[in-house]
């Protein structure tokens, strides 16, 4: 006996195929691309890349390794001609051991690339051994000119995705003249306006037991290592063997006693250790006003009041709610400034969905609206990629 009779099996080919005909308009028709394209992306981000329809659908990018402006970098490119791409961006990576290998970044650069786009990821040492660097800066503008000389086109311009950390050395980059006339976008993914502000955050913010990202470090950590990698910058070389034994005690037990090694150090590095060690937010104006001039500087130099009213292209802010390393009003103040640049348009979106660089959530799915909330949010949430996407293609006016 036959599973169908009468017309129904030729209704439901007749469904399947308008549905078929209107996904491939929508995929391939401008004004509806970008929607798709944009739930295409999170899906890939929120499931992994295995999970995710673009890896089944898109055929494999192509890797060139060690490609761009004389740093090394990762260059990710669409199946097919490399000069049919839709646009460029260079992703730059935030403070992980990993650098551009880190499989998270990677993942995200193939997604990129299974869509149509070239994605470069230079390697940056700064952000890999957890300390600002100005060489960063020279290696994102580097890699930046010889993707957008070899790439951009009337209408095309390459632009600039950092994560986390990375904003900084990133938005340097973009405020320098060369770059800053060949910047279509930038987008900003857990950026930090204000580099003193973070330092209280991470020292003084209590989330220090909670996970960096889904199976990584402790928050932590983070200031512990920071102190290992900036010692050089901050003049303390020669005291690089006690910073360590200090370092080592404090990732295995914060509450540690580091008073043997401590207590022969120099007055600045004491202040330092003390400015880190100290979980009273009321107490940390007066300690930080204790350190040197070098740090204090280092500081300030790195913040990004400043640099953001150099650059003029439009900005795209997204910051995750619980975002354990730089709080959300970072972004917010960040876009604040922007706004007041006079050029160029700048749009602001604060997740719940996100942690820091990884999907994450502030554990609202309990409560009577969580999961009618959540849905709105990732409705949101793509609305927000797909003008990012639209920028990425030369198509945004604002």
């Amino acid at each position: 006996m036959p599973l169908w009779t009468g017309k129904r099996p030729h209704r439901l080919i007749r469904v399947f195929l308008a549905g078929a005909i209107l996904f491939i308009a929508a995929r391939f028709y401008p004004p509806t691309r970008h929607p798709v394209d944009s739930a295409l992306l999170l899906q890939a981000v929120f499931v992994g890349e295995k999970g995710g329809w673009l890896g089944r659908w898109a055929p494999p990018p192509r890797l060139v390794e060690k490609a761009g402006g004389g740093a090394p970098a990762d260059l990710y490119l669409p199946a097919g001609d490399s000069n049919e791409v839709r646009g460029c961006v260079l992703l730059a990576h935030g403070m992980t051991d990993m650098g551009r290998r880190d499989p998270r970044l990677a993942a995200f650069a193939r997604n990129l690339a299974r869509l149509g786009f070239a994605a470069a990821v230079p390697e940056l040492p700064g952000m890999r051994r957890f300390r600002p660097s100005p060489g960063d800066v020279d290696r994102i503008s580097e890699s930046f000119l010889w993707m957008d000389g070899k790439f951009s086109r009337a209408g095309l311009p390459c632009g600039l995705f950092a994560f986390s950390f990375a904003a900084g050395p990133a938005l340097k980059a973009a405020a320098r003249p060369r770059p800053k006339d060949r910047t279509g976008y930038f987008i900003g993914l857990g950026a930090y306006f204000d580099l003193k502000t973070v330092l209280k955050h991470l020292t003084t913010g209590g989330r220090g037991g909670e996970l960096a990202f889904p199976g990584g470090p402790p928050v932590r950590v983070g200031k512990w290592l920071f102190l290992r990698y900036n010692l050089s910058n901050l003049g303390f070389g020669p005291h690089a063997a006690a910073i360590e034994s200090i370092v080592r005690l404090k990732l295995a037990d914060e509450r540690a006693d580091i008073s043997r090694y401590k207590n022969r150090l120099p007055v600045e590095l004491r202040n330092i250790l003390a400015l880190i060690e100290n979980r009273d937010p009321a107490r940390f104006d007066e300690i930080f006003g204790l350190q040197s001039s070098g740090l204090r500087n280092l500081i300030a130099d790195w913040s990004m009041g400043r640099v953001i009213a150099k650059t003029r292209m439009p900005l795209f802010l997204l910051h995750g709610r619980s975002d354990p390393f730089v709080p959300f009003r970072e972004s917010e103040r960040l876009a604040a400034a922007a706004r007041r640049r006079g050029t160029g348009s700048t749009r602001l979106f604060i997740a719940r969905l996100l942690g820091h660089v990884d999907p994450g959530s502030e554990g609202d799915a309990g409560s009577e609206d969580g999961g009618w909330s959540r849905f709105i949010e990732a409705l949101r949430l793509a609305g927000f990629v797909s003008r990012m996407i639209t920028a990425m293609e030369g198509d945004y006016a604002g």
